[in-house]
């Protein structure tokens, strides 16, 4: 099967968008209901300083294990944080999005190390 078409890999990027969106929209409701300004703000850098990227890194990884390494994390997640920086955030986020990005390709690389291969049986061994 090609590798574009496991639906595990989508399953997981899925995953890491939806924690994309869902966090900042719950740390704002947190914030309108719990908190002062200052501590939202303090909210919003550790999300992207501490909650995104461990998302990311542990989403990427666990793709490599299971599926292998695969160019999508290079793309995807500055893709998925485009929305939530329109949302939430500001333009000068979008670095992060680049960051996250290079640590989902480091972590998909790592995790690929440990993936085992399937072997074929339909050929057999030449002795």
């Amino acid at each position: 099967m090609q590798r574009w078409k496991r639906r595990g890999t989508w399953a997981r990027l899925g995953v890491l968008f939806a924690c994309y969106l869902l966090l900042p929209a719950l740390t704002t409701a947190a914030i309108g209901l719990f908190s002062t300004p200052d501590s939202g703000m303090m909210l919003f850098i550790l999300m992207l300083f501490i909650a995104f990227p461990l998302a990311t890194i542990a989403l990427a990884a666990w793709d490599a294990v299971k599926e292998g390494f695969t160019a999508l994390w290079i793309v995807m997640p500055i893709l998925f944080f485009i929305a939530p920086t329109v949302i939430f955030f500001n333009e000068s986020a979008l670095i992060y999005g680049a960051i996250y990005s290079l640590l989902a390709v480091t972590a998909n690389k790592i995790g690929s190390l440990f993936h085992s291969k399937s072997h074929s049986t339909n050929s057999p061994r030449e002795s």
